[in-house]
């Protein structure tokens, strides 16, 4: 078994950012997710807007860029996994966390 730095439950943009620091700062991560990337936000209605502007939803200084005043579901998905896809965080999609424990010093 694989020994991390850093285990990240959870591929939404707090995940992903997450994920951003740990490679900035060299260490060993992996995001755990239990749907798609921003699985979260893929629930959310198809035309939703929202309340936020473009620039308090980027991660990483990375700009969002936007058509809108405030951006919609579809503009952020594509925001968000284009993120996961350049910088190539390691993720895997589609898996459950059911428990986390202690082990020594190690979770």
């Amino acid at each position: 078994m694989e020994t991390l730095d850093i285990l990240i439950i959870g591929g939404g943009p707090i995940g992903l950012n997450c994920a951003l620091e740990a490679q900035k700062n060299n260490l060993s991560y992996l995001i755990i997710e239990k749907g798609t990337i921003v699985n979260s936000l893929y629930n959310y209605p198809l035309y939703m807007r929202f309340f936020s502007t473009a620039e308090k939803l980027e991660i990483d200084g990375i700009p969002f860029i936007s058509t809108a005043p405030k951006p919609g579901r579809q503009e952020a998905l594509e925001y968000y996994q284009g993120i996961t896809r350049q910088r190539n965080l390691n993720i895997n999609l589609y898996e459950k966390v059911e428990k986390v424990s202690r082990e020594n010093d190690l979770f």
